[in-house]
């Protein structure tokens, strides 16, 4: 059983927030207002350019919270389309300015070329929005993930069964702080909830509107949390 109140700091730095568009500064408050430590600013889907992220990344950095730029392509659910070398050269000029990590895809064709460049400050990511692949699957893409220099393996099915929560949560454990492992959709909630109390390095929860199938916000995590005996 949890003991009450043990797990609260660690726990809330494992919460990466995804903030509502706005312009910077008020991007920033809000998030300091809610308790953020970390924020993952999606950059396709709040529209900044090189300079308003820029702006983001150092708003936050001055009131103690961690960014974490991320440009998502289409092809794994997000808006980014434009060229590679673009996306990769402005979460780069990013990580220059004070962001904490950034995100790049599994399947990202400059994905070697980041991890050489940028050693240690790469989330390498891979989403399936149809179901949760084979447990052997999953395990295998983490251990490569890592093996290649990834900061922080981060892989994201979506559940079919409550069984499918068991796969991910699984991988948590076995990378202790190297993994962030859950799945999407409704049956996937608890997994969302569980990862980081099994060894995940992170969750994302949203300070508005979910940007993914299942996503609780930060207030439903925390009540989660509080009801699991997890936080006071």
């Amino acid at each position: 059983m949890l003991r009450r109140g043990t797990l609260q700091p660690s726990l809330l730095n494992k919460v990466a927030c995804i903030p509502e568009p706005s312009e910077p500064k008020r991007l920033a408050e809000a998030a300091a207002g809610e308790g953020c430590r970390i924020v993952e600013l999606r950059l396709d889907l709040l529209g900044y350019g090189l300079e308003e992220a820029r702006c983001a990344v150092e708003e936050l950095s001055s009131r103690g919270i961690r960014a974490i730029a991320t440009l998502r392509d289409s092809r794994e659910g997000g808006r980014y389309t434009g060229p590679d070398k673009e996306k990769l050269d402005t979460l780069l000029a990013l990580l220059d300015h004070g962001a904490w990590l950034i995100d790049l895809e599994y399947r990202f064709s400059l994905l070697d070329e980041a991890l050489s460049v940028a050693k240690g400050r790469v989330i390498v990511s891979i989403h399936d929005f149809r179901w949760t692949p084979p447990s052997e699957v999953l395990y295998s893409y983490a251990g490569d993930m890592i093996r290649r220099g990834a900061a922080i393996a981060k892989i994201v099915t979506t559940a079919r069964t409550l069984e499918d929560n068991w796969k991910v949560l699984g991988i948590n454990a076995k990378w202790p702080g190297r993994v962030a492992a859950f799945a999407m959709g409704p049956q996937g909630r608890l997994s969302r909830i569980l990862a980081p109390l099994m060894g995940g390095a992170l969750t994302y929860a949203s300070l508005g509107e979910p940007v993914a199938p299942g996503q609780l916000t930060l207030r439903e995590l925390i009540q989660a949390w509080r009801l699991l005996g997890a936080l006071d």
